[in-house]
């Protein structure tokens, strides 16, 4: 259970301080079982330059107006290429100035449409009234946009996709290319990081839920806190999340074996994962390139661009705690200066209302209100 939860946050200087909320569920409690090989295998590692190695080739469709709660946008759907992807997505632009910032919003893992798998509409909203652009797209597989994952490279494919995203909207003439921000939750969390790890052209980043960690580290703790709830004691939660490690990252067969074993006497475990004991030789070690070692931390302890990060307090899939405390060190390590950390009371992984946070707890579609109201307090402070 996640207990002496506390608010870390950091304006020019730092500051704690807690926020009462909720409680909090993960936004993927019903698709984590339909997602768990994009969240077990995750993606390669790559190398890029500042774009994909195809042209983005952008077309643009008509111009309709749209409005987003009481915002309104001029809106154009868009297609570019990213490498064997063919992006399909919607540019939002509000209707008076001639040239805007624009922030890019990025899903989580599974299946998402330009308008989400979590409400676009409030946070547009929002986006558009501080005179922000908005561009997200249907992820290839879902809506219009297509070509599929490369195998265990889905965190390196998106970053592509996202690259020739910024290049997009560099060239269009409605958008300050300068200021280019990204929005992302949950997997987005890697992926902005990987992004950051291959351009220079994001100005501004907005984590919500994202990693912290490797993502066999943050996948320990999501089998761990489904095993939390199913009514394990917290020393058995704690056992399960370390040999749920083990067993992954395990060089030798005996390592594995000796964690696998101890997970396989769990029953919510087994159900959740579909975990089956592999024989000496059947099984092999992961290698160590592939994505799923990757520690975004490890980008952001030399990014000094401004920085909001969220965790809700009951999040079930990416500890808050663990969270909130890497983001804190990798900044302060980097000399940021303009970050700002908030840790939701009451406040699931996409910040929705909700008591347990559990996996198969039934909340409604409700964002605690001081998400809404932090993101925008911060979008029309700290980003010119």
């Amino acid at each position: 259970m996640i207990t002496n939860v506390i608010v870390i946050m950091k304006i020019q200087l730092p500051e704690i301080r807690i926020i009462p909320a909720f409680n909090v569920r993960e936004v993927h409690n019903t698709i984590c079982r339909g997602v768990l090989t994009a969240c077990f295998m995750l993606v390669l590692s790559f190398g890029c330059d500042d774009g994909s190695e195809t042209t983005p080739d952008p077309e643009y469709g008509p111009t309709r107006e749209v409005f987003f709660g009481e915002e309104l946008a001029l809106v154009q759907e868009i297609s570019f290429k990213a490498e064997q992807f063919t992006v399909f997505g919607d540019l939002r632009i509000p209707p008076l100035g001639e040239k805007h910032p624009v922030i890019l919003m990025l899903h989580g893992s599974g299946e998402a449409t330009r308008n989400g798998s979590v409400p676009f509409e409030p946070i547009i909203e929002i986006f558009l009234r501080n005179g922000f652009a908005v561009l997200s797209w249907d992820k290839p597989g879902s809506g219009k946009s297509t070509g599929e994952f490369s195998s265990g490279r889905t965190l390196s494919d998106r970053a592509i996709i996202v690259l020739a995203a910024i290049q997009v909207m560099q060239d269009n003439a409605s958008i300050d290319g300068s200021l280019i921000g990204l929005w992302g939750i949950s997997q987005a969390g890697w992926v902005m990081s990987k992004v950051l790890e291959s351009s220079n052209r994001v100005s501004f980043m907005i984590v919500v839920g994202g990693g912290a960690e490797d993502s066999i580290e943050q996948f320990a703790y999501l089998v761990g806190q489904v095993a939390a709830c199913a009514g394990e004691t917290p020393e058995k939660v704690e056992d399960i999340e370390k040999y749920w490690s083990q067993m992954i990252k395990a060089l030798n067969y005996t390592e594995y074996r000796d964690a696998a074993d101890f997970i396989a006497t769990i029953p919510s475990i087994v159900d959740f994962t579909g975990l089956e004991v592999s024989e000496e030789n059947e099984w092999t070690a992961w290698p160590r390139d592939i994505d799923a070692f990757f520690d975004p931390m490890d980008v952001m302890k030399s990014i000094d661009i401004p920085v909001l990060v969220f965790y809700g307090e009951l999040d079930r899939n990416i500890d808050p705690v663990q969270g909130a405390s890497a983001y804190q060190q990798a900044l302060d390590e980097a000399g940021n200066e303009d970050y700002r950390i908030e840790v939701l009371q009451g406040a699931g992984h996409i910040l929705f209302e909700a008591e347990t946070g559990c996996l198969d707890e039934f909340v409604g579609n409700e964002y605690v209100p001081e998400y809404l109201e932090i993101l925008e307090d911060w979008i029309s402070t700290n980003v010119p």
